[in-house]
């Protein structure tokens, strides 16, 4: 657990509230009123986060001047499983 306490270094502070919220167990609607963002963007942060996140773990860089929805879908094309998408 004291490993994880440093992840979060380095987000955006609404991104690292929102991870630390949904991983407390908070409802989406908390979250929304506390950091002032509409269920659909509060979601985009988390999982643009949570991304971040991984790819830091993955000892990888996170491309600065990209959109959020470009590191998701970057970070997710990387998780697949190239044996489940026969060319």
């Amino acid at each position: 657990m004291e490993e994880t306490l440093s992840w979060t270094v380095g987000l955006d502070p609404i991104d690292g509230k929102i991870v630390w919220l949904r991983a407390y167990g908070e409802r989406w609607k908390t979250i929304c009123w506390t950091v002032g963002l509409q269920r659909s963007a509060a979601h985009e942060h988390w999982l643009y986060a949570l991304c971040v996140i991984a790819w830091r773990l993955n000892q990888r860089k996170v491309p600065r001047l990209r959109s959020r929805r470009y590191v998701i879908e970057m970070v997710k094309g990387a998780c697949e499983d190239p044996a489940s998408h026969p060319n």
